[in-house]
């Protein structure tokens, strides 16, 4: 998912080529990271603990060993990493296996920054929204499918100087352009009348955090679900539009989490197509079968996975946080914190989780969960653990 700004203009590809090259996107709020450095920096081990059943830390294995085939990185290949973490796992089983011991005995620590303080955490989560199959009485706002002219280019098939680099477009005039904006989408109608509704929603408001979060669960009029996960954006890259009003002052000396993003949208209707009309990234989706489904292409499990740069950090790896999260009361306002000190797994990446030290925790299903993942916004380390047999 990692985007990058090209002209808006009709261009050929060859243009597109020459105004894609990666840029950083937005330091994510509260402030800046410090400076960080993308290398992973071998450390001393920091005193290891971790605040969740073991059996969650053992579906996240399990999750992570069905995509045995798509991990491992340079220097460590998958299936080294494969039979690490199947023996992580057959530790984790065990009751009377000290796990930290056992992790520091067989994997090295290596720091995402190689400083104190480096990492940001941020967290996410999957909403449940109430969605009809029609429009009907209020539901009126679409969720669209991934529409058949959206057109998705590896750059690195053409040049191998753009490996990794992705873009989306349209063909327009037998060019590539870029693809509708969510002004020309949400406000002019780009793809309407074209058979693309999945679902139609309630609230604009939920709509646009739906798209942030990239997956949900749909409720429908019989109470059924319907897991919804992404299928393609139109390329555009993310902006957050938290930042924007936190620095117009529109949020006062709130902090600029999700919830107050949404209070203020709503206690302001006259600005809320203004604001979310400032982040020109649009998310398609499709139904999954079971969900939320990260990067890797596996089920992602409450607290334990998270979403890292993937320019930067391989997915599917182990890894070990160390931070705090919120605890948040019923109208999302923090009335304290507690440690946030686990094992974890690299499962998924975001349009807004860019650069060394940035990470996005998955918090699980459901508001209460949204609750908590939309207020964390914390400083703590990220280590990468990497097996002994890789070491180098």
């Amino acid at each position: 998912m990692r985007l990058t700004r090209y002209a808006a203009s009709v261009v050929s590809l060859g243009a597109v080529l020459a105004a894609c090259r990666p840029v950083p996107g937005p330091a994510p709020l509260p402030t800046p990271l410090p400076s960080p450095t993308p290398e992973l920096v071998r450390v001393e081990p920091p005193p290891v603990t971790d605040d969740l059943a073991r059996e969650s830390l053992l579906e996240a294995i399990d999750r992570n060993l069905k995509a045995a085939g798509r991990i491992g990185a340079p220097g460590c290949p998958g299936s080294v990493l494969a039979q690490a973490l199947a023996a992580l796992r057959d530790a984790v089983v065990r009751p009377e296996t000290d796990l930290a011991q056992y992790v520091l005995d067989r994997f090295e620590f290596r720091r995402s920054t190689g400083r104190e303080g480096g990492a940001l955490f941020t967290g996410y989560y999957e909403p449940v929204l109430a969605a009809r199959r029609k429009s009907e009485g209020g539901f009126v706002y679409p969720l669209y499918r991934r529409p058949d002219d959206l057109i998705e280019i590896q750059l690195g098939d053409f040049d191998a100087e753009w490996s990794g680099v992705t873009i989306w477009g349209r063909v327009a005039g037998g060019k590539l352009a870029p693809y509708y904006t969510r002004r020309e989408i949400d406000r002019e109608g780009a793809l309407a009348g074209r058979g693309l509704e999945i679902a139609w929603l309630d609230d604009p408001i939920a709509r646009y955090f739906l798209q942030v979060q990239g997956s949900g669960v749909l409720r429908w009029g019989d109470g059924s679900l319907a897991h919804v996960g992404f299928a393609g954006s139109n390329g555009k890259p993310y902006t957050s539009i938290g930042r924007l009003l936190a620095e117009e002052g529109a949020l006062g000396a709130q902090r600029a989490t999700a919830p107050g993003i949404q209070a203020y949208l709503r206690a302001h209707p006259e600005r809320r197509d203004e604001v979310i009309f400032q982040n020109e990234r649009y998310v398609f989706f499709g139904e999954v079968v079971d969900g939320p489904v990260g990067r890797l292409g596996v089920k992602l499990t409450e607290g334990r996975s998270i979403a890292i740069d993937t320019s930067l950090y391989p997915l599917g790896w182990l890894a070990y946080v160390d931070t705090r999260a919120p605890v948040v009361d019923s109208s999302g306002a923090t009335t304290g914190y507690r440690p946030l000190r686990r094992f974890v797994l690299t499962q998924d990446t975001g349009a807004a989780i860019t650069g060394p030290g940035r990470v996005d925790v998955f918090f699980g299903t459901g508001e209460r969960s949204g609750l908590e993942a939309g207020s964390m916004s914390e400083r703590g380390e990220l280590y990468l653990l990497t097996p002994v047999e890789c070491r180098g």
